[in-house]
């Protein structure tokens, strides 16, 4: 699988969260399971997320993307 079918994954389990607990635990889900990969594959996965509109989610989606966005950033630099 690429890394952007990877990333597209994640968002639409992310779509599906319905709370910042919920985003963290898809999201260590997905580190466990792609290991060295889910180094690349966040860069996209931040990049799908900025190229979203929040007029294409409802008001929670567009908070956990945004979360993701400040969770992933922070994992990133602490690496």
């Amino acid at each position: 699988m690429t890394k952007e079918k990877h990333a597209l994954q994640i968002l639409a389990k992310l779509s599906t969260a319905t709370d910042y607990s919920q985003a963290d635990q898809i999201l260590n889900n997905s580190e466990n399971e792609l290991q060295a990969l889910y180094k690349e594959v966040i860069p996209v996965l931040e990049n799908k997320i900025t190229e979203l509109s929040p007029l294409d989610c409802n008001s929670l989606q567009w908070s956990i993307y945004k979360y993701t966005l400040v969770y992933t950033r922070s994992q990133m630099e602490m690496a």
